[in-house]
């Protein structure tokens, strides 16, 4: 076994080790190394900040330093899973698809998975989404609290400036999303054009993003079609909560 063989194999036990951390002896005794060589692998780690020694206990963990290196290894590993989703989407429906985020600022498209079926269409990665008349925005805020919504809407985040949208009907509108799971806009944002969303979840069950399908209005036209979407839609937003 090669000398960077050995430490990634090291780093992958104690990762995997109890939060108080693993013994030389143990290590040793995992890996199938001798003792003598585990010792020194360990000693040239912690000289590295990749494992952290804790001199009462005389174990090895994981240091500290390297977490935000494997969050953003996580990052990056995440979003080419989730561009995976997208296309896999994209060539499902055969229409383009984007992901949107929610943050404090409002919600934004993040990702987009273009079809070769051109169209116009605003919402670019990085673009701000009305949440009002956006089936992105809708399949997201319709998972929120009454506190978020207003909050997200008080900041500018409609394309109605109207001071009464959150009323009675609006609210109807999102308990109906919130029951069927998923939000249809028809030329509510863009003239011409329809688009179907779901809401996504991460791991505590919490709305974090949502995923649209978008296209010329004579492509959604009827309810077998909205239908078939749909279940693609929620098929990859599990997909991408299962990640989270």
């Amino acid at each position: 076994m090669k000398y960077l063989e050995k430490v990634f194999e090291i780093l992958k036990i104690v990762s995997k080790g109890p939060n108080e951390g693993l013994s030389v002896q143990e290590v040793s005794n995992t890996s199938g190394l001798p003792m003598s060589s585990t010792h020194r692998l360990l000693n040239d780690m912690v000289s590295c900040d990749i494992i952290a020694k804790n001199e009462d206990t005389k174990k090895y963990l994981i240091s500290p330093r390297i977490i935000p290196m494997v969050v953003e290894i996580s990052k990056k590993v995440h979003l080419e899973s989730f561009k995976n989703i997208l296309r896999g989407l994209r060539d499902s429906v055969n229409e383009t698809v984007f992901l949107s985020e929610l943050s404090e600022s409002g919600i934004s498209a993040v990702m987009v998975e273009e079809s070769n079926r051109f169209f116009s269409f605003r919402a670019k990665r990085g673009v701000y989404l009305p949440i009002d008349c956006t089936a992105a925005g809708l399949s997201i805020i319709a998972f929120l609290s009454d506190k978020k919504i207003e909050k997200l809407m008080n900041s500018g985040n409609t394309l109605n400036q109207n001071k009464n949208l959150f009323d009675d009907k609006f609210k109807e509108r999102l308990l109906k999303i919130k029951c069927e799971g998923y939000a249809f806009c028809n030329e509510e944002y863009e003239e011409g054009l329809r688009a179907l969303a779901v809401p996504v979840f991460n791991g505590r069950g919490d709305v974090f993003a949502s995923i649209t399908a978008i296209a010329p209005k004579e492509r959604i036209s009827d309810d077998m079609k909205i239908k078939e979407i749909v279940k693609h839609l929620k098929n990859a937003s599990k997909k991408i909560s299962e990640l989270q």
